[in-house]
């Protein structure tokens, strides 16, 4: 039980990390763009 709860814990981070990741690699780039 506690090693699937920790994989759900794991696999929620994921999905809300890599889009805020994403769009910080995005605005990172356009800013580069911009100098």
């Amino acid at each position: 039980m506690h090693t699937s709860h920790i994989g759900i814990l794991c696999h929620n981070i994921c999905i809300l990390a890599i889009p805020k990741v994403h769009t910080g690699l995005s605005n990172i780039i356009t800013r580069s763009k911009q100098i």
